[in-house]
């Protein structure tokens, strides 16, 4: 039996893996934070998990393995910023690489979700202009889990759709 790399995936394919209830993380990769969510036992939506503070792949990937193994996760939908005529620029590249490098680490299926302008939908509704500055600071670590659950919840519903 060979030791086959899981690779990146039609989203298409998750459909088993929704229909069977398990575990998909959603990633909102950012530069500085990296938002997580999980999707809900039943599937019908997907929570904030938690935000990770990027400062280097290595510890990123310590982290997100742990969070793998701890929440049996079987698949990732990673968030795509692609440009608003639907091309992928530089941001969408960076993720694709930092995408490479989580999958060398996890061997798990992953699929891109486009993530066009979630973070700024996540903020106009949970954002209050009236906020204090640590408020703010604090409510923006808030917004990429937010991010994330949105980003997955998108792709969940869609999956679900599917014939």
């Amino acid at each position: 039996m060979t030791n086959e790399t899981k690779k990146e995936v039609d989203i298409a394919e998750f459909k088993s893996l929704v229909e069977s209830n398990h575990k998909i993380l959603g990633l909102d990769i950012g530069s500085k934070r990296i938002g997580v969510a999980i999707s809900t036992s039943d599937m019908t939506g997907a929570l904030p998990l938690r935000t990770i503070k990027y400062s280097n792949m290595k510890d990123f990937l310590k982290e997100l393995n742990e969070l793998v193994r701890l929440h049996d996760v079987k698949a990732l939908i990673i968030g795509l910023p692609l440009n608003m005529d639907g091309s992928e620029g530089k941001s969408a590249q960076s993720i694709r690489d930092k995408s490479r490098a989580i999958n060398l680490s996890l061997n798990i299926p992953y699929s891109f979700w486009d993530e066009r302008l979630s973070t700024v939908a996540v903020d106009r509704l949970y954002t209050d202009n009236s906020k204090s500055r640590k408020k703010a600071h604090n409510e923006k670590k808030e917004i990429d889990s937010l991010a994330s659950a949105f980003i997955l919840e998108g792709a969940l519903n869609y999956i679900k759709r599917m014939n």
